[in-house]
């Protein structure tokens, strides 16, 4: 959803049939990781069913944690049922389309200021562990007395308006502003989501961390209530680094911006996975990371390796050792030839299971913009692959050596 440049060179696409490994060959030298990776829908082309943006798996409440992820919202306005376990096709739109609307109070603040809120996207659901249902919910911002602001949002807090209950509410209204402002285009301020950590509330989201350079990370803001943001300042949780592999429009380029965004997080044996993605989401260079912490509200590490060939450009440089991309079939967890542009992704807990969700491209259908290059967003497919998760008994983040960090969550079975 960032505003990007354009006029970049076409982005070829490699075409596999299938889904899974077994359709394409693997590369020579490389893990792959691309075993178990399924679709979550049935896609239509003709009909063009089946598509969706940003798979957000939805929280419930603690007594109903054993049925996650069997409901993800996100920015196509559905909300996607799996009435069983997770299985490939098994997502269908049955619990209904989503409909935000903007309360009167809210409206009328946005208006005192000039602004009008257009789209709603990245529509967060959670359910606390009252039951009670919350939204954060992404909405790009115009105002008449900033008519050249352009790629502005803020993140709104939103209750529902219709049937609670044991079912997903899909009416929702929404009623105060948490991160942002309506007078002042800000940078950032997206993908905005509730987490609970002892009891205390957080809202997760995408946050401008600096200009010169322009960097975007993922920050968690402390909350007195829902819709309410506390005092507090955020804490940044993960923030872009010295890696070439996380320059946004690519090596060899002017422009130097870097993001780290959809912050994702889980906790897995005692200790915090954060997924995320970084690049643009409609181009190869949109790719998956994790990063670990012993506790919830600290600084997370990346997974890094030596990038001694210099697929980065500078032999020796530590770079990322992403969970899947699609850039660079010589760096490991290539994943190409079944998905291209994988992101937005959650480490998910289906009984017994470990799961990765995310949207990407199937590359049989992946069609590309004349204009710019990239890849047409409609055409978006939520995928789901199996994780295999070893996290050794008393094993401290800090202390894991790089190479046994990249050992604890790997795609494949279990």
């Amino acid at each position: 959803m960032r505003g990007k440049l354009r006029g970049r060179q076409a982005i070829p696409v490699i075409v596999c049939l299938g889904l899974t490994v077994a359709g394409c060959a693997s590369v020579p030298g490389q893990s792959a990781p691309t075993s178990g990776i399924q679709p979550m829908t049935q896609v239509d082309e003709q009909t063009k069913q089946g598509y969706f943006s940003d798979p957000y798996p939805i929280h419930l409440a603690a007594s109903d944690a054993n049925v996650i992820p069997e409901s993800v919202s996100g920015t196509t306005k559905q909300v996607l049922g799996c009435s069983g376990p997770l299985t490939p096709d098994c997502f269908h739109p049955g619990q209904g389309r989503l409909d935000v609307t903007i309360g009167s109070a809210l409206a009328q603040q946005a208006a005192a200021s000039g602004a009008t809120l257009r789209t709603p996207i990245n529509n967060n659901i959670f359910q606390d562990d009252t039951g009670a249902w919350q939204m954060a919910v992404t909405y790009y911002v115009s105002n008449r007395n900033r008519p050249q602001a352009t790629h502005w949002t803020v993140i709104l807090h939103a209750h529902a308006a219709g049937a609670t209950g044991n079912a997903v509410p899909t009416t929702w209204a929404a009623d105060s502003l948490l991160v942002g402002s309506f007078a002042d285009p800000t940078k950032a301020d997206y993908d905005g989501k509730y987490f609970e950590d002892s009891g205390k509330l957080y809202l997760v989201y995408s946050k401008r961390l600096s200009e010169q350079p322009a960097r975007d990370g993922i920050v968690a803001q402390p909350m007195a209530a829902p819709e309410t943001v506390a005092a507090t300042a955020p804490t940044v949780l993960l923030a872009p680094g010295d890696e070439n592999s996380e320059l946004f429009f690519g090596l060899h380029q002017q422009n130097t911006f870097k993001l780290i965004e959809t912050g994702n997080i889980t906790e897995v044996d005692g200790k915090f996975v954060l997924a995320y993605s970084t690049g643009a989401y409609d181009e190869p260079d949109y790719k998956i990371g994790l990063a670990w912490s012993d506790t919830f509200l600290h600084g997370y590490r990346k997974m890094t390796m030596t990038d001694d060939g210099g697929v980065w450009g500078k032999p020796g440089h530590t770079e990322v050792r992403y969970l899947m991309q699609s850039q660079e079939p010589s760096w490991p967890n290539y994943v190409g030839k079944t998905v291209l542009a994988p992101g937005v992704p959650a480490v998910v807990k289906d009984g017994p299971s470990w799961y990765l969700t995310f949207a990407g491209y199937d590359p049989s259908d992946a069609p590309v913009d004349p204009k710019t290059g990239d890849y047409v967003p409609s055409s978006r497919r939520p995928f789901f692959a199996p994780l295999s998760v070893h996290i050794p008994a008393g094993a401290s983040v800090a202390t894991t050596s790089e190479a046994d960090l990249a050992k604890w969550i790997t795609v494949g079975g279990q």
